[in-house]
């Protein structure tokens, strides 16, 4: 009986180590979806390269992207297939987790700080 005291200790800290490892990751999570940020960009088909494929993603564009006020900075996006060239996207960002999502936008559907880099 007395072994099998330390071994019950050993698991039960092991159980709990495991479950607050998941809490804080949860956590985590949560608070990089709550704080993710919003950029746009238009592709260039001429800065898209081949890259060793990973989690079904097989190009990479380097893109110049702006914040919603027209701050610009630069945005790494892979991506499964090359994208429409031309094509207005917004990129949902987090911090810790990088790109979230992507999707294709009209240019009107652009703030208008950004349609000012873009006029057509």
């Amino acid at each position: 009986m007395k072994k099998s005291k330390p071994i019950f200790m050993f698991l039960s800290a092991i159980i709990i180590t495991a479950v607050l490892g998941i809490a804080i990751l949860a956590t985590i999570f949560r608070a990089t979806e709550a704080s993710a940020t919003d950029c746009y960009s238009r592709i260039d088909n001429t800065l898209v390269e081949e890259i060793t494929p990973h989690g079904g993603m097989n190009y990479r564009y380097t893109l110049q992207v702006y914040s919603e006020d027209g701050a610009p900075s630069t945005l790494e996006l892979d991506t499964s297939r090359i994208l429409k060239n031309g094509a207005y996207i917004l990129i949902r960002t987090a911090p810790l987790r990088g790109v979230l999502s992507w999707e294709e936008l009209q240019y009107d559907q652009l703030p208008t700080p950004v349609q000012a880099k873009y006029a057509e």
